[in-house]
């Protein structure tokens, strides 16, 4: 009996790259709520010409594709390919939606007060989304050796967690930029200095860039643990902390766009 199988025939997923038995019916509500996801925010960039949401759209759409191809690995979890292919979707995706949050604030920032940020607010786009380019490539780079080459896993989790720690850091300036904005901003509008557009808009959208923000930061942090502890890591062989800590979070940030769409608020 191979290690594969159990005794009485079964699969063994103690030796699958699963670490555990995956949840089917788990795999099947990620792959239905980020389609679902994916249709809404499609149909609202359309209803409002917001082009600028396609990242966002993006990377819905990868993460309806990765929970969907990890409905299929369930059936067959030793097959690598499958493995790989919903492992690196569902892990690159929500860079795409980190870029959405550049692209954001600089519409925030133009929408209201540029002479409040504190770097030149055309650039911030420009500047964020090459971290992003060089973190999903990075990420890219690490995932594919992670899952297709077993005798180079520490090096695909050095790679990995160096993509997410560059994504991170990224990040956590972009969120620096943003308060500093924020409270420059704050005092202009307290000074009865009027913005571009109405107050309640870009404070609206603001907040809600925060909160999408917050949570796709949480969920790269928790990547960074994750992989600190190793491949076959307690975090990574217990599913149940992917769902709590990459699936809702990212299901949040997402939903956030949805209901406070900038569409509504910055009309061209």
């Amino acid at each position: 009996m191979d290690k594969t199988h159990n005794a009485d025939g079964s699969l063994n997923y103690d030796t699958s790259p699963y670490g555990e038995q995956p949840r089917l019916i788990l795999a099947q509500i990620g792959a239905g709520i980020f389609a679902l996801l994916f249709l809404v925010h499609l149909g609202q960039a359309i209803r409002f010409k917001t082009r600028y949401m396609g990242a966002a759209i993006a990377g819905c759409l990868m993460e309806a594709i990765g929970y969907t191809i990890r409905c299929i690995s369930v059936g067959d979890p030793f097959r690598i390919a499958t493995y790989a292919s919903q492992h690196s979707l569902i892990v690159i995706s929500p860079v795409l939606v980190a870029a959405t949050q550049y692209v954001m604030l600089e519409k925030v920032i133009h929408h209201s007060y540029p002479e409040a940020s504190p770097v030149k607010h055309t650039l911030i786009t420009k500047a964020f989304v090459i971290g992003d380019i060089i973190a999903f490539l990075v990420q890219i780079s690490g995932s594919s050796i992670l899952v297709s080459d077993p005798k180079n896993v520490d090096l695909g989790i050095k790679i990995l967690m160096a993509g997410l720690v560059v994504q991170v850091i990224s990040f956590a300036l972009y969120l620096s930029i943003a308060m500093v904005f924020y409270q420059r901003a704050n005092k202009l509008a307290n000074a009865a200095k009027f913005g571009l557009v109405d107050e309640k808009a870009w404070r609206t959208m603001f907040a809600t860039l925060m909160v999408s923000g917050g949570f796709v930061f949480l969920r790269s942090v928790f990547r960074i643990i994750e992989f600190s502890y190793g491949f076959k890591g307690f975090i990574a062989t217990n599913e149940i902390y992917m769902y709590v800590f990459d699936f809702v979070l990212m299901v949040l940030a997402l939903l956030a766009f949805n209901i406070f769409h900038p569409g509504m608020y910055f009309r061209a």
